[in-house]
């Protein structure tokens, strides 16, 4: 695990752009990942380095949550598809 900054920015930029991308507080992405939000507060900051093995853990819980926001995406495409009471369509 190292310590410099200037070999942590690209992983600093990610988990920046992770969290605002996926819209996710730094909670979420640690218990959904199964790491401490400190630790990813250290990664973002540019403190720490994540070894591989974590950051496949992030990457697992993001597909996790892609795959749910495909999900919730689907259904709103079939309500919007279903016919209304009166028999049109929105």
């Amino acid at each position: 695990m190292g310590t410099s900054m200037g070999a942590n920015v690209p992983v600093r930029r990610l988990v920046v752009k992770v969290l605002k991308a996926a819209n996710l507080s730094l909670a979420e992405l640690a218990k959904a990942a199964g790491i401490s939000v400190h630790a990813i507060r250290m990664y973002r900051k540019g403190l720490r380095t994540p070894p591989p093995r974590v950051v496949r853990r992030l990457a697992v819980a993001l597909r996790r949550h892609a795959r749910r926001l495909a999900k919730l995406a689907d259904a709103l495409e079939t309500t919007a598809q279903a016919p209304t009471r009166t028999g049109r369509r929105p």
